[in-house]
């Protein structure tokens, strides 16, 4: 997939809770407003699962026959302009690696819900803006319930438009395709990339 930069800051990743519209996470999350997702949640912070978090439940909605879950993990370039700059991937990978944990056993898997739960819950007793851009507690509430009984599947996304598609290395690409291995091999969760032309 593509990264649609006009407007945004690339160097600026967070959208943060004033939810700054030229930032690389807010780029992303109204792309995604545009597709069919049940629930979009912002859990960008310390302690995330990823910056940005979509759930889709498949079939019926009332009693779903799969969750699909997308992470994407987001990050700002060190540059104003694309490049072939390795050192833009090696934090976004890591992080994309790490998210296996949410799928290493059936109580994981409800657990991410739980965690988005109790992340908004936090920010609303900190008075500041919701983290739900799409979708609504009693929703994810639902979710959670489901969850324990329902497949849940795992998609990881990285964001990196400081990454060129056109001008990508190999070693830009080796170390994407070591990510995609391990995604694969650990627990068969899809991977994907998100860069700039």
């Amino acid at each position: 997939m593509l990264f649609r930069s006009a407007g945004v800051d690339i160097r600026k990743e967070s959208q943060g809770e004033h939810k700054e519209p030229d930032s690389v996470q807010a780029r992303v999350i109204r792309d995604l407003r545009t597709r069919d997702y049940h629930m979009i949640v912002d859990d960008d912070s310390k302690g995330e699962a990823a910056d940005i978090v979509a759930i889709r439940l498949v079939g019926n909605a009332i009693e779903p026959s799969r969750i699909d879950v997308e992470f994407y993990h987001c990050k700002y370039s060190q540059e104003a302009t694309p490049g072939q700059r390795i050192a833009d991937l090696y934090e976004v990978c890591g992080q994309a690696q790490k998210s296996i944990f949410w799928m290493s056993s059936p109580e994981k898997r409800t657990d991410l819900f739980t965690h988005l739960l109790r992340r908004e819950a936090r920010r609303q007793e900190a008075g500041a803006s919701s983290r739900y851009e799409v979708g609504d507690g009693e929703l994810l509430q639902t979710i959670r319930e489901m969850s324990r009984l329902c497949p849940v599947s795992l998609k990881i996304y990285i964001v990196q438009p400081g990454v060129s598609k056109a001008n990508v290395t190999r070693d830009q690409l080796q170390l994407m395709g070591v990510t995609e291995n391990y995604l694969m091999e650990t627990f068969q969760l899809g991977f994907g990339v998100i860069a700039s032309e």
